[in-house]
């Protein structure tokens, strides 16, 4: 036993008055004369003794009054394992789980609310003196301070539904800024929370052993969930009236299966798209969506699904590009060469330049999406860097080899892009063999029946060059030959792409050029050549945002307004490789639309998306979080029962305090007193009569 007051205890020196009073009796005697006292002897030694007995109970009681009183003043406790640092100020750092889960209703209603409530009674356990750290997954500057206990309740009132989910990890490691303070020896941290599995499990600290860490569940009593995990393109590249595939994945998360779902499309606010749709039980489905574009430029796409009470995953917000126009530049060695132009000129959207290797202009090679290097045999220094960046910030270039058996100039470009290389050559004929069907540029061209492969009519090569494996990454093969040689080779090089063909574009080298399969490959190579920018961002990330055709210069302030126009601010821009990249630092938690104005223009159209992690709504039970303590040493898992939060902590921060027991004792023994005089004299008074 232990006493939040010790200096007290001097009260019990108080004890010695009682005992003072009962030594020295200074009552004083009269002298009554009897004639005779014969009849008085036995009467005399019964009262005697009653009285010396009377005497000492009185002083019993009185003594142990005195001493409950000043026990009680000194407010004794049974000290737990985990008590704090008598007589010094607490810290007590309290996370509040504020993500979207968390507007999940629970039996007192949303979590969120309960998890407010179990932290004001957290709050209210500890002293008044003590100091406090709110902490909610916005992560706020606000919040990075210790506050009053009257300040922190009034901070909490404030804290609403976030799309921000963080980790165990991260939550510790926030906390532990402010809680690893050696001038406060006694730091607890609580953290409330339905601790999803996806989110706030996802990663864990190694320890919690400089401060106590307490896992404060909130129990919700609905963990079903239909959201819209992602959309994709079949192909990126999109045209006006061509039909286009829209891939939509949506995910399950209940027990119970889902029938006749309606699935919608919008695109620029108009209906393109509907589809009513069967998820089968804890499970994910792809669907397909059909639609063609009905003009160019930018385009607003917005995925629904109908799902309830859940309903922030339930709409999936894009932004993408129908292009006006994709150009195209052919660099030849000599005259420009006519299946080139013939294959080009097949689509409007498609605009080819002609140019010889002695008119390149470093300065327009980035106006093109697809460069077309044909048969050149000499490229100076500056050419060859211009094109590799040209590959690594987006472009794509095709590469046909020279009919003299001179690449040197071309394998220096390649080996700058860390592409493969032309070898030797190889007079022998072959034919292609194997064609990669799962690749991009030829998922569409064959049809989709099972047809075997050799009764298919497939190029030949008279003669080819041989083509290396990369000396870093790997390659993709399109076509291959007989003899294991790759016909049509891709590489990826920062975020472009080169594509090597093993001829050349002439008769004598084999009929690449003259057969069915060149339109589709070099049309699908261009239209891939298209730099498509992602569908979305995450609302309340970090997106990095690169602004291809815009270059912030000189006062110009870039801005980024919500499509309602309800917020704007300004975010940071930095230059990087020429290209203006804008980061929005936790600015947008909203989902929807955003414009980025500058010069009072419009230059580009973003959409955010909330992110994802939270949509699995499936929590940790008591006996999981139990695991999860065991696996961070310092942490422990509060779990109520029947006892309130409040009561729980007092006891944890205090221990089994004693004081009222003590008080019960006090006027229980000043009761016995009162007793004793009262009913004892009465007693003896009747006997004397």
């Amino acid at each position: 036993m232990q006493f939040v007051n010790p200096y007290f205890l001097y009260g019990l020196l108080a004890i010695s008055i009682p005992i003072a009073i009962h030594l020295f009796n200074f009552r004083r005697y009269r002298k009554l004369h009897f004639s005779n006292v014969d009849l008085l002897r036995n009467y005399q030694k019964r009262t005697r003794k009653q009285s010396e007995l009377l005497h000492y109970l009185v002083l019993a009681a009185r003594v142990l009054t005195i001493s409950a009183l000043v026990f009680a003043f000194a407010q004794p406790y049974i000290p737990k394992n985990e008590t704090l640092v008598t007589g010094s100020i607490n810290l007590a750092g309290i996370f509040v789980d504020n993500s979207y889960s968390m507007d999940v209703g629970s039996g007192d209603g949303r979590k969120l609310d309960e998890a407010k409530h179990k932290a004001a009674e957290i709050a209210m356990a500890y002293d008044a003196d003590d100091l406090f750290q709110l902490l909610t997954n916005d992560f706020e500057g606000r919040h990075q301070r210790l506050v009053s206990r009257d300040e922190f309740l009034l901070m909490l009132r404030d804290v609403n539904s976030s799309p921000l989910a963080r980790s165990f990890s991260e939550i510790h490691d926030r906390q532990a800024v402010m809680l690893e303070n050696e001038a406060y020896p006694s730091a607890s941290s609580f953290m409330i929370s339905d601790f999803q599995n996806s989110t706030v499990l996802s990663y864990l600290p190694d320890s919690s052993l400089t401060f106590s860490t307490f896992l404060v569940g909130v129990d919700g009593n609905n963990s079903a969930n239909l959201f819209i995990d992602s959309c994709w393109f079949e192909n990126p590249a999109l045209r006006v009236n061509q039909v286009t595939q829209l891939y939509v994945k949506i995910t399950n998360v209940s027990d119970n299966n889902l029938e006749k779902i309606p699935v919608r499309l919008t695109i620029n606010r108009e209906q393109r798209a509907v589809a009513s749709v069967d998820f089968p039980a804890n499970n994910s489905i792809i669907i397909t969506m059909s639609f063609s574009a009905t003009k160019t430029g930018v385009q607003k796409a917005v995925v629904d699904v109908s799902d309830y009470p859940v309903v922030f995953d339930d709409s999936y917000f894009m932004v993408f590009n129908v292009s006006e126009q994709i150009p195209v530049l052919s660099i030849n060695h000599d005259e420009p060469n006519t299946y080139v132009n013939n294959v080009f000129s097949l689509d409007s959207i498609l605009k080819l330049t002609n140019i010889s290797q002695r008119q390149i202009n470093l300065l327009t090679l980035k106006e093109n999406n697809l460069i077309v290097l044909n048969g050149l045999v000499s490229l100076a220094s500056g050419t060859i860097s211009e094109l590799s960046r040209f590959v690594e910030e987006g472009g794509s270039i095709a590469v046909f080899p020279s009919p003299d058996n001179d690449n040197k100039s071309i394998n220096q470009l390649l080996s700058a892009m860390e592409a493969p290389v032309f070898g030797s050559l190889d007079t022998s004929s072959v034919r292609v063999s194997a064609i990669n069907k799962k690749h991009s540029v030829l998922a569409n061209v064959f049809d989709k029946s099972n047809a075997s492969q050799e009764n298919t009519n497939l190029p030949y090569a008279s003669k080819h060059y041989s083509i290396s494996k990369p000396l870093r990454g790997v390659s993709d093969n399109l076509m291959t030959l007989d003899n294991g040689d790759p016909f049509i080779t891709m590489k990826s090089f920062g975020r472009g792409k080169v594509f090597l063909i093993a001829v050349t574009l002439s008769d004598d080298w084999g009929n690449f050029h003259r057969h069915a399969l060149f339109v589709p490959v070099m049309l699908n190579i261009a239209f891939q050549s298209e730099n498509q920018e992602p569908l979305c961002y995450f609302a309340g990330g970090n997106a990095q945002i690169v602004l291809e055709k815009y270059i912030v210069s000189g006062d110009n302030v870039l801005r980024i307004t919500s499509e309602d126009g309800s917020g704007e601010f300004i975010p940071e821009v930095r230059k990087v490789n020429g290209k203006s990249v804008v980061y929005v630092h936790d600015h947008i938690t909203q989902a929807g639309f955003y414009n980025v104005v500058g010069d009072g223009k419009p230059i580009s159209v973003l959409a955010f998306n909330y992110n994802r992690k939270e949509s699995d709504l499936r929590c940790a039970g008591l006996e999981e979080l139990k695991q999860v303590a065991m696996k961070v040493p310092g942490t422990e898992v509060l779990s109520e029962g029947k006892k309130e939060v409040s009561k729980i902590i007092a006891e944890r921060n205090h221990g089994h305090k004693l004081w009222k027991w003590f008080v019960a004792a006090a006027l229980l023994f000043i009761l016995s007193e009162v007793l004793l005089l009262r009913f004892f004299r009465r007693s003896k008074s009747e006997v004397k009569l």
